[in-house]
């Protein structure tokens, strides 16, 4: 093999050899399809509606409460990533209760009714037999950190057949007010009318002392005739406490049952002939008398002598009647529990606990209720709870606004506090209209001098027989 050739071989194998030995080239990628960012949920706005009613007018946080709830609801839905929002379209009714219970019946029954209704606790029995509202408890459970805040005693207000139906929007005691200027005028000293509370409460100071009391004032001139107590001019729940004082009862806790105790019947009754006709301290056709003429007589301070109301109406008074003057209340009104029936037996005195419920798909055609809920458990708040009772005169129902310092603040509201401890409830049954019906007409009737008060007894409980049958217990 000649030079030149074996030079030839030769950078032919090195050649080989470096291309043996040099590194793999790396191979060009593949392009990967870059994953798309999901695009977020589409936002759904769900429109909750909701019907609220005073009737007094203070009360319009019951709606508005509501409708401030949504913007708390809508940043924890959107914190956790729901696709939902809400949108509250609320009504606050300043009508009759009758009107207002009968259109949502009628709307619930065509199946349009409100997602939330708020109204009486006494709704719960009827409106929850018929398939209107929905039971909360499992809602309920989800939130116990609200839901444990509430003054247990109202849960009773709103159950029925073991399940809860509301949840209470809040809740008032109705007190017996009493003009602290015509006392002065009758001889009182301060220091007497500042005891007549706590003789109330202690049973030293009855229904009948309070209308002795007020008929002397009329015979001296102090009050005029007829001015010595007025009730409620129309009907309603306040009557009922005067039942109560006389050692009524209404429902029975264990069956359930209503109840109608012939004794404190008969006395309840006696008391508002006696309050007509006997003392002649309360007018005659004083039932039907306009509401505004009832609140101008009494906020004055110096015509009526005794009076029940409402602690809302405190607030009324105040807002609607005083030009925000609530000095004049105090130089001029005073408030204790109503007077029992019975010497050396406590006052007493009658809350009615507003509660928000939740209408049925039935009701509704809608699936919107733990939306409905979710935004009735925002407006449970301490800060919200506590600007409606300020404003209207209503009571706490969360514990944690007993020391809120709007709530502690107020002095008719720290004042009224203790009543609660000794209020009753109307029943929970879904026939308490009808009975209800029955006992104030046979009020009606006596008070009108229609009928005596044994025939009115006998009328009630055979009607209540004939209307109810075992659903009523007669004691």
């Amino acid at each position: 093999m000649n030079k030149r050739m074996l030079f030839i071989i030769t950078i032919v194998i090195l050649g080989m050899l470096a291309i043996s030995c040099a590194p793999a080239a790396t191979p060009t990628p593949t392009p990967v399809p870059a994953t798309p960012t999901p695009a977020p949920p589409k936002v759904k706005e769900v429109t909750i509606v909701a019907w609220t009613i005073g009737p007094d007018e203070p009360s319009y946080y019951r709606r508005d409460n509501l409708i401030d709830a949504a913007d708390r609801l809508n940043k924890k839905l959107e914190k956790e990533g729901s696709p939902y929002r809400v949108k509250v379209e609320a009504t606050f009714d300043t009508g009759t209760w009758g009107d207002y219970k009968q259109k949502y019946m009628m709307a619930a029954q065509a199946g349009n009714a409100p997602d939330i209704i708020l109204s009486g606790h006494e709704d719960v029995a009827p409106w929850s037999e018929a398939g209107f509202i929905v039971a909360l408890d499992d809602y309920i459970a989800k939130y116990p950190d609200v839901y444990n805040d509430i003054i247990p005693a109202l849960w009773d207000s709103v159950t029925f057949k073991g399940k809860k139906w509301g949840i209470p929007q809040d809740t008032e005691a109705r007190p017996m007010y009493f003009s602290k200027t015509l006392l002065k005028k009758l001889g009182w000293s301060d220091d007497d009318i500042n005891a007549l509370p706590d003789k109330i409460k202690k049973g030293e100071f009855t229904l009948y002392d309070m209308l002795e009391l007020a008929k002397e004032a009329q015979d001296k001139g102090v009050v005029e005739k007829g001015y010595g107590y007025w009730h409620r001019p129309k009907k309603g729940g306040d009557f009922y406490h005067i039942y109560f004082a006389f050692g009524g009862q209404m429902q029975d806790p264990d069956t359930g049952k209503l109840v109608v105790v012939k004794d404190a019947q008969k006395k309840w009754l006696q008391f508002h002939y006696d309050t007509v006709w006997t003392y002649e301290t309360t007018p005659k056709d004083f039932i039907g008398t306009d509401w505004k003429i009832w609140h101008e007589t009494v906020s004055a301070g110096d015509k009526a002598l005794f009076w029940n109301g409402g602690t809302w109406h405190w607030a009324e008074w105040t807002q609607k009647y005083l030009d925000g003057n609530e000095q004049h209340l105090w130089d001029n009104v005073g408030f204790a529990l109503i007077p029992s029936g019975i010497k050396g037996k406590p006052g007493t005195t009658l809350s009615h606990p507003l509660v928000y419920m939740v209408s049925s798909e039935k009701a509704t055609g809608k699936k919107n209720q733990e939306l409905a809920f979710r935004l009735i458990t925002e407006a449970t708040s301490p800060d919200l709870n506590t600007r409606h009772a300020v404003n209207s005169g209503h009571l706490a129902i969360l514990k944690s606004q007993i020391d809120y310092p709007d709530y502690a603040a107020n002095k008719f509201l720290h004042d009224v506090a203790y009543m609660v401890e000794y209020t009753h409830f109307q029943p929970n049954h879904p026939d308490y209209g009808t009975y209800d019906q029955i006992m104030f007409s046979a009020l009606q009737a006596v008070e009108a001098k229609d009928m005596t008060v044994d025939d009115a007894v006998k009328t009630v409980i055979e009607e209540m027989q004939a209307e109810l049958g075992d659903k009523v217990e007669i004691k």
